[in-house]
Protein backbone atom coordinates (compact mmCIF):
# COMPACT_ATOMS: atom_id res chain seq x y z
CA UNK A 1 0.00 0.00 0.00
CA UNK A 2 1.51 3.74 -1.05
CA UNK A 3 0.12 6.71 0.18
CA UNK A 4 -0.39 7.88 -3.09
CA UNK A 5 -2.69 5.09 -4.27
CA UNK A 6 -4.98 6.69 -1.05
CA UNK A 7 -5.20 9.83 -2.82
CA UNK A 8 -8.42 10.60 -4.93
CA UNK A 9 -6.95 11.09 -8.38
CA UNK A 10 -4.84 7.88 -8.52
CA UNK A 11 -7.35 5.75 -6.16
CA UNK A 12 -9.56 6.43 -9.84
CA UNK A 13 -7.39 5.22 -12.03
CA UNK A 14 -6.56 1.74 -9.87
CA UNK A 15 -8.31 -1.43 -10.96
CA UNK A 16 -10.74 -2.86 -9.14
CA UNK A 17 -8.26 -5.40 -8.07
CA UNK A 18 -5.68 -3.18 -7.00
CA UNK A 19 -8.65 -0.65 -5.09
CA UNK A 20 -9.82 -3.92 -3.28
CA UNK A 21 -6.16 -4.56 -2.01
CA UNK A 22 -5.17 -1.51 -1.00
CA UNK A 23 -8.49 -0.90 1.19
CA UNK A 24 -7.67 -4.47 2.35
CA UNK A 25 -4.71 -2.94 4.07
CA UNK A 26 -6.23 0.06 5.12
CA UNK A 27 -8.72 -2.20 7.27
CA UNK A 28 -5.80 -4.45 8.05
CA UNK A 29 -3.63 -1.70 9.75
CA UNK A 30 -6.00 0.78 10.92
CA UNK A 31 -8.63 -1.06 12.59
CA UNK A 32 -8.23 -2.40 15.50
CA UNK A 33 -8.48 -6.31 15.63
CA UNK A 34 -10.67 -5.61 18.66
CA UNK A 35 -13.54 -3.92 16.41
CA UNK A 36 -15.90 -6.62 14.17
CA UNK A 37 -15.47 -5.75 10.69
CA UNK A 38 -18.68 -7.13 8.34
CA UNK A 39 -20.16 -6.58 5.18
CA UNK A 40 -17.35 -5.34 2.78
CA UNK A 41 -18.94 -4.20 -0.48
CA UNK A 42 -18.21 -2.44 -3.56
CA UNK A 43 -20.16 1.17 -3.67
CA UNK A 44 -20.05 4.40 -6.06
CA UNK A 45 -20.36 7.85 -4.28
CA UNK A 46 -21.27 11.20 -5.65
CA UNK A 47 -18.07 13.25 -5.78
CA UNK A 48 -18.40 16.73 -7.29
CA UNK A 49 -21.13 15.26 -10.08
CA UNK A 50 -18.80 12.49 -10.71
CA UNK A 51 -18.52 8.84 -9.80
CA UNK A 52 -16.58 7.49 -7.10
CA UNK A 53 -16.00 4.39 -6.85
CA UNK A 54 -15.02 3.09 -3.38
CA UNK A 55 -15.91 0.87 -0.09
CA UNK A 56 -18.49 0.13 2.73
CA UNK A 57 -17.34 -1.89 5.67
CA UNK A 58 -19.60 -2.25 8.94
CA UNK A 59 -17.57 -1.76 12.10
CA UNK A 60 -18.69 -2.33 15.56
CA UNK A 61 -22.33 -2.02 14.24
CA UNK A 62 -22.05 1.07 12.20
CA UNK A 63 -21.48 1.40 8.15
CA UNK A 64 -18.10 3.15 6.91
CA UNK A 65 -16.99 4.34 3.83
CA UNK A 66 -13.53 5.04 2.58
CA UNK A 67 -12.94 8.40 1.30
CA UNK A 68 -9.73 8.62 -0.19
CA UNK A 69 -7.35 11.76 0.54
CA UNK A 70 -7.06 15.07 -1.09
CA UNK A 71 -3.97 17.65 -1.28
CA UNK A 72 -4.90 21.51 -1.65
CA UNK A 73 -8.39 21.48 -0.44
CA UNK A 74 -9.53 24.95 -0.36
CA UNK A 75 -12.14 25.38 2.68
CA UNK A 76 -13.85 27.95 4.55
CA UNK A 77 -15.51 31.22 3.06
CA UNK A 78 -14.82 34.68 2.96
CA UNK A 79 -16.84 36.29 0.27
CA UNK A 80 -19.90 37.67 2.51
CA UNK A 81 -22.76 38.04 0.59
CA UNK A 82 -21.41 39.33 -2.62
CA UNK A 83 -22.52 35.86 -4.32
CA UNK A 84 -26.58 36.66 -3.79
CA UNK A 85 -28.51 38.80 -5.53
CA UNK A 86 -30.02 41.53 -3.56
CA UNK A 87 -33.41 40.20 -3.70
CA UNK A 88 -31.89 37.23 -1.41
CA UNK A 89 -30.11 39.17 1.20
CA UNK A 90 -33.69 40.20 2.68
CA UNK A 91 -35.73 37.04 1.69
CA UNK A 92 -38.51 36.61 4.60
CA UNK A 93 -38.57 33.10 5.81
CA UNK A 94 -41.61 31.57 6.76
CA UNK A 95 -41.06 32.57 10.49
CA UNK A 96 -42.19 36.29 11.06
CA UNK A 97 -40.68 37.52 14.32
CA UNK A 98 -41.79 40.79 16.27
CA UNK A 99 -38.97 44.04 15.38
CA UNK A 100 -37.53 43.73 18.51
CA UNK A 101 -36.74 39.59 18.01
CA UNK A 102 -33.89 37.62 16.60
CA UNK A 103 -32.01 40.29 13.95
CA UNK A 104 -32.81 42.67 11.44
CA UNK A 105 -30.39 43.14 7.92
CA UNK A 106 -30.19 46.39 6.85
CA UNK A 107 -28.46 46.43 3.77
CA UNK A 108 -25.49 44.30 2.22
CA UNK A 109 -22.94 45.07 4.42
CA UNK A 110 -25.02 43.86 7.30
CA UNK A 111 -25.71 40.86 5.25
CA UNK A 112 -22.20 40.02 4.61
CA UNK A 113 -20.78 40.52 8.10
CA UNK A 114 -23.37 37.98 9.07
CA UNK A 115 -22.59 35.49 7.02
CA UNK A 116 -18.75 35.94 7.10
CA UNK A 117 -19.07 36.06 11.20
CA UNK A 118 -21.08 32.61 10.78
CA UNK A 119 -18.49 30.54 8.45
CA UNK A 120 -15.03 29.34 8.95
CA UNK A 121 -12.27 31.16 7.83
CA UNK A 122 -10.78 30.62 3.74
CA UNK A 123 -7.60 28.00 4.34
CA UNK A 124 -5.80 25.23 2.52
CA UNK A 125 -5.12 21.42 3.86
CA UNK A 126 -4.28 18.58 2.68
CA UNK A 127 -6.89 15.87 3.72
CA UNK A 128 -5.87 12.11 4.24
CA UNK A 129 -7.81 9.65 3.36
CA UNK A 130 -10.58 8.75 5.89
CA UNK A 131 -12.98 5.75 7.02
CA UNK A 132 -15.87 7.69 7.77
CA UNK A 133 -18.59 6.97 9.83
CA UNK A 134 -21.89 7.19 7.11
CA UNK A 135 -24.21 9.14 9.38
CA UNK A 136 -23.59 10.85 12.93
CA UNK A 137 -25.08 9.50 15.81
CA UNK A 138 -27.01 11.49 18.90
CA UNK A 139 -24.51 12.00 21.92
CA UNK A 140 -26.42 8.83 24.43
CA UNK A 141 -26.04 6.40 21.61
CA UNK A 142 -22.66 4.02 21.49
CA UNK A 143 -22.67 1.96 18.26
CA UNK A 144 -21.87 -1.79 20.01
CA UNK A 145 -22.39 -4.39 16.92
CA UNK A 146 -24.92 -5.91 14.81
CA UNK A 147 -27.40 -8.60 15.81
CA UNK A 148 -28.07 -11.11 13.00
CA UNK A 149 -31.99 -12.36 12.49
CA UNK A 150 -31.34 -15.28 10.57
CA UNK A 151 -28.51 -16.88 12.40
CA UNK A 152 -29.13 -14.98 15.57
CA UNK A 153 -25.54 -14.13 16.17
CA UNK A 154 -23.90 -10.61 17.26
CA UNK A 155 -21.19 -9.48 15.85
CA UNK A 156 -19.33 -6.67 17.86
CA UNK A 157 -18.40 -6.11 21.48
CA UNK A 158 -18.84 -9.60 23.37
CA UNK A 159 -18.45 -8.19 26.95
CA UNK A 160 -21.84 -5.79 26.12
CA UNK A 161 -23.78 -8.69 24.41
CA UNK A 162 -23.14 -11.20 26.98
CA UNK A 163 -24.43 -8.36 29.41
CA UNK A 164 -27.34 -7.56 27.45
CA UNK A 165 -27.75 -10.45 25.72
CA UNK A 166 -31.54 -11.20 27.52
CA UNK A 167 -32.71 -8.04 27.42
CA UNK A 168 -31.69 -7.65 23.57
CA UNK A 169 -33.80 -10.86 22.55
CA UNK A 170 -36.97 -9.76 24.94
CA UNK A 171 -36.71 -6.35 23.17
CA UNK A 172 -36.51 -8.29 19.23
CA UNK A 173 -39.04 -10.36 20.58
CA UNK A 174 -41.39 -7.99 21.54
CA UNK A 175 -40.73 -5.68 18.59
CA UNK A 176 -40.84 -8.37 15.79
CA UNK A 177 -43.94 -6.64 14.38
CA UNK A 178 -42.76 -3.12 14.76
CA UNK A 179 -42.29 -1.23 11.47
CA UNK A 180 -41.02 1.63 13.61
CA UNK A 181 -37.20 3.12 12.62
CA UNK A 182 -35.75 2.01 15.98
CA UNK A 183 -37.43 0.91 19.30
CA UNK A 184 -35.50 0.93 22.53
CA UNK A 185 -35.05 -0.66 25.79
CA UNK A 186 -34.12 0.00 29.13
CA UNK A 187 -30.11 0.10 27.93
CA UNK A 188 -30.54 -0.37 24.11
CA UNK A 189 -31.74 1.27 20.74
CA UNK A 190 -31.98 -1.01 18.00
CA UNK A 191 -32.24 -0.44 14.39
CA UNK A 192 -33.59 -2.71 12.14
CA UNK A 193 -31.29 -3.67 9.08
CA UNK A 194 -33.47 -4.51 6.27
CA UNK A 195 -30.97 -4.91 3.42
CA UNK A 196 -29.40 -7.55 5.56
CA UNK A 197 -32.00 -9.11 7.87
CA UNK A 198 -30.51 -7.88 11.09
CA UNK A 199 -30.76 -5.14 13.74
CA UNK A 200 -27.72 -2.36 14.76
CA UNK A 201 -27.39 -2.46 18.10
CA UNK A 202 -26.48 0.77 20.27
CA UNK A 203 -25.90 1.13 24.03
CA UNK A 204 -27.95 4.04 26.12
CA UNK A 205 -25.31 5.98 27.16
CA UNK A 206 -24.94 9.34 29.64
CA UNK A 207 -20.97 10.68 29.15
CA UNK A 208 -19.59 13.66 28.68
CA UNK A 209 -18.25 14.86 25.31
CA UNK A 210 -14.52 14.44 26.92
CA UNK A 211 -15.53 10.88 28.12
CA UNK A 212 -17.37 10.07 24.93
CA UNK A 213 -13.89 10.93 23.02
CA UNK A 214 -12.04 8.76 24.93
CA UNK A 215 -14.29 5.65 25.17
CA UNK A 216 -13.97 6.17 21.17
CA UNK A 217 -10.93 6.65 21.19
CA UNK A 218 -9.94 3.18 23.15
CA UNK A 219 -12.22 1.57 20.05
CA UNK A 220 -9.35 3.32 17.60
CA UNK A 221 -11.87 5.65 16.44
CA UNK A 222 -12.10 10.03 16.93
CA UNK A 223 -14.27 12.39 16.03
CA UNK A 224 -14.10 14.62 12.31
CA UNK A 225 -12.50 17.63 12.64
CA UNK A 226 -13.85 20.73 11.39
CA UNK A 227 -11.22 20.38 7.98
CA UNK A 228 -12.53 17.04 7.67
CA UNK A 229 -16.13 17.81 8.31
CA UNK A 230 -15.98 20.86 5.68
CA UNK A 231 -14.14 18.98 3.06
CA UNK A 232 -16.79 15.52 3.59
CA UNK A 233 -19.51 17.67 3.62
CA UNK A 234 -18.74 20.15 0.70
CA UNK A 235 -16.10 17.75 -1.33
CA UNK A 236 -14.08 20.41 -1.91
CA UNK A 237 -16.60 23.27 -2.97
CA UNK A 238 -15.71 26.41 -3.58
CA UNK A 239 -19.04 27.93 -3.26
CA UNK A 240 -21.00 28.68 -0.07
CA UNK A 241 -23.17 25.83 -0.53
CA UNK A 242 -22.63 22.61 -2.47
CA UNK A 243 -25.42 23.32 -4.86
CA UNK A 244 -24.05 26.81 -6.06
CA UNK A 245 -24.01 30.55 -4.09
CA UNK A 246 -27.61 30.99 -4.49
CA UNK A 247 -29.94 30.26 -1.30
CA UNK A 248 -30.38 26.34 -2.02
CA UNK A 249 -34.18 24.81 -3.04
CA UNK A 250 -35.54 21.99 -0.54
CA UNK A 251 -34.11 19.77 -2.94
CA UNK A 252 -30.73 21.00 -3.38
CA UNK A 253 -30.36 20.41 0.36
CA UNK A 254 -31.07 16.63 -0.13
CA UNK A 255 -27.50 15.97 -2.40
CA UNK A 256 -24.91 14.25 0.08
CA UNK A 257 -21.48 14.47 -1.29
CA UNK A 258 -19.32 10.68 -0.98
CA UNK A 259 -22.70 9.15 0.04
CA UNK A 260 -22.63 10.68 3.98
CA UNK A 261 -25.44 11.59 5.87
CA UNK A 262 -25.28 15.28 6.94
CA UNK A 263 -29.21 15.89 8.60
CA UNK A 264 -27.47 18.38 10.37
CA UNK A 265 -30.16 21.16 10.79
CA UNK A 266 -31.50 19.00 14.00
CA UNK A 267 -28.39 18.86 16.11
CA UNK A 268 -25.02 20.08 16.17
CA UNK A 269 -22.05 17.96 15.20
CA UNK A 270 -19.52 17.45 17.59
CA UNK A 271 -15.21 17.68 16.20
CA UNK A 272 -12.54 16.95 18.20
CA UNK A 273 -11.55 20.28 18.51
CA UNK A 274 -13.88 21.35 21.31
CA UNK A 275 -14.93 24.63 20.81
CA UNK A 276 -16.08 23.76 17.50
CA UNK A 277 -19.62 22.37 16.84
CA UNK A 278 -20.37 22.01 12.86
CA UNK A 279 -24.34 22.24 11.70
CA UNK A 280 -26.97 22.77 13.98
CA UNK A 281 -30.17 24.61 13.96
CA UNK A 282 -30.25 28.89 13.10
CA UNK A 283 -28.76 30.27 16.07
CA UNK A 284 -30.01 34.12 15.26
CA UNK A 285 -33.98 33.87 15.45
CA UNK A 286 -34.61 32.58 11.40
CA UNK A 287 -36.34 35.79 10.04
CA UNK A 288 -34.79 35.53 6.84
CA UNK A 289 -34.32 32.50 4.58
CA UNK A 290 -30.48 32.92 4.56
CA UNK A 291 -29.98 32.13 8.69
CA UNK A 292 -32.52 29.31 7.87
CA UNK A 293 -30.12 27.65 5.11
CA UNK A 294 -26.67 29.34 6.13
CA UNK A 295 -26.41 25.96 8.66
CA UNK A 296 -26.06 23.60 5.79
CA UNK A 297 -23.47 24.97 4.14
CA UNK A 298 -20.38 23.30 5.00
CA UNK A 299 -18.07 25.83 6.30
CA UNK A 300 -21.32 27.15 9.07
CA UNK A 301 -19.83 27.61 12.43
CA UNK A 302 -22.49 29.03 14.92
CA UNK A 303 -20.23 29.77 17.65
CA UNK A 304 -22.35 28.16 19.92
CA UNK A 305 -19.83 25.80 21.58
CA UNK A 306 -18.04 28.25 23.37
CA UNK A 307 -21.13 29.55 24.85
CA UNK A 308 -23.15 26.38 26.26
CA UNK A 309 -19.77 24.06 26.27
CA UNK A 310 -21.48 21.28 29.03
CA UNK A 311 -24.67 22.33 28.20
CA UNK A 312 -26.38 19.07 28.32
CA UNK A 313 -29.72 20.74 26.81
CA UNK A 314 -27.68 21.20 23.70
CA UNK A 315 -28.99 18.63 21.01
CA UNK A 316 -25.52 16.94 19.80
CA UNK A 317 -24.74 14.16 17.86
CA UNK A 318 -21.44 12.51 16.33
CA UNK A 319 -19.36 10.66 13.62
CA UNK A 320 -16.69 8.33 14.50
CA UNK A 321 -14.23 8.14 11.67
CA UNK A 322 -10.51 6.89 11.51
CA UNK A 323 -7.79 8.80 9.42
CA UNK A 324 -5.66 6.94 7.24
CA UNK A 325 -1.97 8.44 7.83
CA UNK A 326 1.06 6.64 6.74
CA UNK A 327 4.19 7.62 8.45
Amino acid sequence: MHEFDLQLSQWQQLSEADRRANFGQVLRYFVSPLVAVDWIEPVKVDYQQTVLKTYSVWLLGEQFLFIPGQPAVQLGWSAGATKLTPNEWFAQSNRPLKADEGIVLTNQEAVSDYVNELTSDNRTVNMPALLVAQAAQPIDWLAQGVYTLVNGQFSGNQLFYRQYQAELQNLLYRQRESQSAYFESRHLIVKPLMQHQAYQVFEKINLSELALKQTLHQQGFDFVSPDQYEWLKGAGTTSLWVAGNHLPTANQLMHQSFGLDFDGQRRYELTNDPLVYKGGPCVTGGRYQLEQVLPTSPFYESGLATQVIEDVQVPRQYRRTIPIVLE
